[in-house]
Parts: structure tokens; sequence; C-alpha cells
């Protein structure tokens, strides 16, 4: 089943529907409540088995081919169903970061943090930090940061030199060891299915 031309869950303990974009629950019993959120990554397998070498994984029956391969191909087509996109601020195809806090919402173009790998901006009313592997205020102790990347999985900051795990957001050692940045919730969506949840939401351009 779809809803705002996203896919939605099914739980059997309830009966009650979920999306997968905010992880609420839209009909059902538990209509309203939302599940915790836990942090992921955007990254490569290669990547990831370096940092984690005894990851579990899921493995599925392989498919032959997609039955969305008609779907990724059409830059027009962001429903399944044919829908339009309604905010021309950016292409419906889009890949974007979706930001949320506080009742805020901003979206960051993928693009823009795969150049940048670590983008300094300002949105949601604070000043962000953005990588692939995750999303965060970059001010502390009313300071604020501003960081380049080491590698895939660590920053530094230009203040106090400080190397930084962009994977939890956690000072691995300098200044700051120990400290850590506050995670601003983040998903990768297109822009045309995240805009149908949240209208209006700022658009992040790449700081410093």
């Amino acid at each position: 089943m779809l809803w705002r031309d996203a896919l939605i869950m099914y739980d059997r303990a309830t009966r009650s529907l979920w999306s997968q974009v905010n992880g609420r629950a839209v009909a059902g019993k538990m209509t309203g409540q939302r599940l915790r959120e836990i942090p992921s990554s955007l990254t490569t397998w290669r990547e990831w088995k370096r940092r984690h070498p005894n990851t579990l994984v899921l493995t599925k029956p392989p498919l032959r081919g997609s039955p969305y391969q008609s779907y990724f191909a059409d830059p027009q087509m962001i429903g399944v169903r044919g829908s339009k996109n309604r905010d021309r601020r950016l292409p419906g195809k889009e890949l974007v970061f979706g930001l949320e806090r506080e009742e805020r919402t901003a979206v960051v173009r993928l693009r823009d943090v795969e150049r940048r790998q670590v983008l300094n901006a300002e949105g949601l009313g604070i000043p962000l930090v953005i990588t692939t592997a995750g999303t965060y205020q970059r001010r502390v102790e009313d300071r604020t940061l501003t960081f380049e990347p080491i590698d895939g999985t660590t920053m530094r900051d230009r203040e106090t030199g400080s190397r930084w795990s962009t994977e939890r957001g956690t000072a691995l050692d300098g200044r700051m060891k120990a400290t850590k940045l506050e995670r601003v919730t983040s998903r990768l969506v297109y822009w045309g299915v995240w805009s149908r949840f949240h209208a209006n939401s700022e658009i992040v351009r790449p700081g410093n």
C-alpha cells in the first residue's frame, strides 16, 4: 500500500499501518505513535566492513532485475502511480537528506554532501555539519565549529584541531576529546516524496 506516494508498513500485532518516511502510524490502533529511530549511514559495504568487521548481514533471495527499474529511470515519475512534483524548487527525483529538529524540517541535496564530504551550513535555526554518515549541530559550549574531512570516517574542526567520528559525532582526540555533537534526524529520500510530507521545507545551501 502507498500513502503520499511512499510505501507503508503493516504490523501484525495491532494491524496498524506505518509510514516508512517518518515512522508514524497513519492508520489503526497505533495512529499517531512514532517508532524510535536508529541512526544509519550511507556508505559502501567495503568501508562499513572495514569499520565493523563483525557485522551481521541480512540476505534475501536474489531477484532478476528490479520491479522499480522503470520508476528509477523516469525522472518525471514521482510516485509509482504517476504523481507529479508539487514543489518545483528542486527536481522531484533529486535525492536529499531530509532533516528534522523540534518540529522544523529542511533538506540538503545528496550531491552537495558528496561533493564536500563534510558540509558546514546553517539550517533549522542552528549551525549544522552534514555528512553521509550523519548530521549534527556544530555549536559546542557557545562555540561554532567548522569541520573539514580527513577520510571517509573522520573529520577535523579548524578551531581546535580535534578529530571527530562522522559516524558517531564524537571527538576521538584533541582538545575536544570525548565531546559529543548533538545528532539531527536525517534520512535519504527523493525530494518529490519528502515535500509531500513536509511542505515548504527549508533548502539548506552549502556554507564554508
